[in-house]
This record gives C-alpha cells, structure tokens and sequence, in this order.
C-alpha cells in the first residue's frame, strides 16, 4: 500500500542541508500545522540521526503546499535552472521560435533586474542578440528596455570579462604550480579571495576563484585556509547564493577530501553520504571518496555494500579514472573480508581489459590493491611477473619527489622474491630499511603504513617487528 506522505516524504528525504538553511530563513508560516510540518521538514534535512515522523493526521494539501512553496523559493535561485532558461530562450531566438509569453518573461526580468547574478554573462550576452531582434521588428518600446539594461551594465560585464580573462591566467600558472614562485602564488592567493567574496562579481566567476583556491590549498596543504574558504562558501550556500544542486555536491565531496586529511572521519563520511544522495556525471567520483574513508575506518562491509550499491554507475561509466581508482578500492574490500579469491579474478580480468589505462592513468594505485590481494593468496610468482613485465619497482622510484610518496610496490615486491628464495632475509631488511629514508612518515599516511605492516607480515611474521621499528 502507497504511503499517505510517501511524494512528501521522498522530497524531505532528498532536501540538502544548506537548501533547508535557505528555506528556513523565510519561512514564516502562521497556520499552525503548515508551521509544525515546516519545522519538522527541516529538522529532519539538518538533524538526520534525529529525524522526526510527520503527522499523518494534518491535511495532506498542506503538505503540498509546503513542498510547491519549497521548491518554487528553490527554483527562484538554482543558477542551474536560471541557465537552461536564458540558453532555451537563446536557442529560440536564433531559430526564431520564441513566442510572446516567453519574450514577457525575459522582459521582465530585464526589467527588474537589479544586483549583479550568477548568470550575468550570459544574459547580458543574449540581450545583445535579443536587442538586434527587436529592432529589426520596430518593436521600439521593448528595444527600449534591453538597450537600458545594456547601457546600465555595459561597465560590470567588461568586467566580469576582463575577470574571467585573469582567471583563465590564473588556471594556468595554479595549475602548473611546481613552476611558479612564492610570491607569484600568494598574489594569485590575494587576488582569488577577492573575487570569491566581492558580492558585486557575477557568481561564475566567484566560483571559478573558489575552485582555484581549493586547488592551490591542496597543492600547499594549507589546510587552515582551505577550511576557511569552505566555511565561507557553506555561507553563501546557506542563503541561497551561488546555489544549485549540482555545485552542492561538488562541494560536499571537496568536504570528504578536506576532513578526510584532517583526519576528522565523521565529517568526512557526513558529506560523502550527502554527495551521493542524488545521480548526476560525477556520482562514481564521489562514491569513490566515501569508500575511501570507510576502508581507512576499517569499515570494510560498508565499502563493500556501498560499491555493490553503485556497481550499475560504475559499468556505465565512461571516466575511465574512476573506474580504476574503484575497481582497486574493490580490491582492498574484498582482501580485506577474506574474499582475495574473488578479488584476484576481478583483477586478472580489469587489468586484461584495461591495461593501457590503467598504466597511463593510475596504475600505483590499481597494483599496489592487486598485490595485496596477490601477497593474501600466496601468488608470489605472479607478482614478480607483473613487475618485471611493466617496470613497476623502477617507475616508482620515479615517484620519490611526489607527496604522496610510499613504496608500497617495492615491499610487495621485496616479499614476493624472498618468499620464492630470489633474495635472501638479510636484502629483503636492507630493501626495507633503505627504503623509509625515501619518504616522511606523516599522520595521514602512518595509519596506511599500519595496514601495510599488516599485509606484509601475514605470511611472514618475523617482518612484522621490523617493519613496526621503523614507524616509531
């Protein structure tokens, strides 16, 4: 039997935090039961742990109304939404299919356009084409209207240009920053937040000056910056600027990647779960990231059940990075829940069919998962054909500059040949041993390293002393 609440029930169930933020901030409903429906839709968006069942007895046309106010104050700032109606009229411009209802609509808006948008430039953008139209109609009145809007904010849109034109700069030195200097960086730092929280630049552009700051925080490891500039954003996002769905959980995912490193792993599996509530181009990118924390958590049956949940986004998707960067954390569960047997047929057939990417895209991360898998079923011989085949131990010495440096490849590996008596003990302990003076044990990765350790020593006990002497 269909539930009395159930289309209710499913749009609280999808309602983001910050869209409940918004909302709450202009409700202010008077009939008493419209009022307790509110209150109780957003509790549930804010308080998940603590959700709260609606009143079946109140009139279910009130809870119609709630959800038409909702979505219509939703609707009102989804720069999403707001593009696709200036690019559908844009495109019936040109073809000459816009009728007299849609062109009042533009008119007014034009008309009672008043603070700098998201969308700026595209409307400003198409009101040129628009003005052209009318004129060659003698449709003197309206040519009015959209020549003002031009004339008005002819000044803002050279500059928004001109923005834009120093934030493609600002791409290319941020994005090829091992190149820049010191000084170089921080005037782009300067510059950045200015934009990102100058209220009179069109949101595009404070949004791209946002992603470069998260990209150049993450390049530094300036954690306490990058904090801050999402605390700023989660602002912006709570009273509907620079609001849609789908830059929501671009960010709850960029929150996974922040907390994950701070080590704050309830936050981080907080926004993974809300990154993931709704299906859109990035999804498997995003399941990718929970994973992550629920295999560092040790939490491995969720890992598990989560991919199993996912496993029809993921054989449909064409990104061919994700699937690697799944199929490996896939890997991992399965060793881990003493199902190697499994795991390795997974391997033997993704590395089979995706070999050229795999090596070309991320191939540390897949053969470091494959041969802990390998190592659990004894498979040494394999191992060592794997590494000889590909290069594997010299392309990771290749690595030794890189942050996130740790020769996981060359201790598989090291194991691997002494376990098919290729080296002796005392050069399976020197490997190891010269091999921590090629990287710096941090917080974030001891736990990693601990794991290893694990690993490593299940067929070789005695290693497992030694390794632990070099993580104190």
């Amino acid at each position: 039997m269909k539930p009395k609440l159930q289309i209710f029930e499913n749009f609280s169930r999808l309602l983001l935090p910050h869209e409940a933020r918004y909302l709450h901030s202009l409700g202010n409903f008077q009939d008493p039961e419209k009022h307790e429906v509110f209150k109780t839709l957003i509790n549930n968006s804010l308080n998940p742990d603590g959700k709260i069942p609606f009143d079946t007895e109140i009139d279910k046309r009130k809870y119609y109304h709630i959800k038409s106010w909702a979505e219509k104050k939703l609707m009102t700032r989804d720069v999403d939404k707001i593009a696709e109606w200036l690019l559908d009229f844009d495109k019936k411009l040109s073809l000459d299919l816009v009728n007299a209802e849609e062109e009042q609509q533009m008119l007014d808006y034009v008309k009672n356009y008043r603070d700098i948008t998201f969308n700026f430039q595209i409307l400003y953008q198409i009101m040129r084409d628009y003005r052209s139209y009318l004129l060659i109609r003698m449709r003197y009145e309206d040519h009015v209207i959209i020549s003002d809007f031009l004339e008005k904010y002819k000044d803002p849109y050279r500059r928004a240009i001109k923005i834009q034109e120093k934030l493609y700069q600002a791409t290319i030195e941020i994005t090829d920053q091992f190149t820049q200097n010191k000084s170089t960086s921080l005037y782009w730092e300067k510059w950045l937040h200015k934009v990102f929280v100058s209220e009179n630049i069109n949101g595009n552009n404070r949004y791209k000056a946002f992603i470069l700051l998260t990209f150049l925080y993450n390049n530094t490891g300036d954690l306490e910056k990058l904090q801050q500039i999402f605390d700023e954003i989660d602002g912006f996002f709570s009273q509907g600027t620079l609001y849609c769905r789908r830059l929501l959980y671009n960010y709850y995912s960029s929150r996974v990647l922040l907390h994950s490193r701070q080590r704050n792993y309830e936050s981080a599996v907080y926004y993974g779960k809300l990154s993931i509530r709704q299906m859109n181009e990035d999804t498997l990118m995003y399941v990718n990231n929970l994973v992550s924390i629920y295999l560092r958590l040790g939490q491995d049956k969720e890992a598990l059940n989560l991919m199993e949940e996912y496993r029809t986004v993921y054989e449909t998707n064409h990104n061919d990075l994700q699937k690697i960067i799944y199929i490996s954390y896939n890997l991992r569960a399965l060793t881990e829940l003493n199902l190697s047997k499994k795991a390795e047929n997974i391997g033997i057939y993704f590395l089979q069919k995706y070999e050229s990417e795999i090596l070309k895209l991320r191939w540390h991360h897949f053969f470091t998962s494959y041969f802990n898998t390998l190592l659990s079923n004894e498979n040494y011989a394999v191992i060592l054909q794997l590494d000889k085949k590909y290069g594997l131990s010299d392309l990771e010495d290749l690595r030794k500059n890189s942050a996130s440096y740790v020769p996981n490849i060359k201790w598989a590996v090291s194991v691997a040949a002494f376990l098919e008596n290729k080296i002796s003990a005392d050069k399976l302990y020197h490997t190891i041993s010269e091999s921590f003076k090629d990287f710096k044990i941090t917080e974030n990765n001891n736990e990693l390293l601990e794991k290893n350790l694990v690993l490593l020593s299940k067929n070789l006990p005695e290693l497992k002393e030694f390794f632990k002497s070099h993580l104190k």
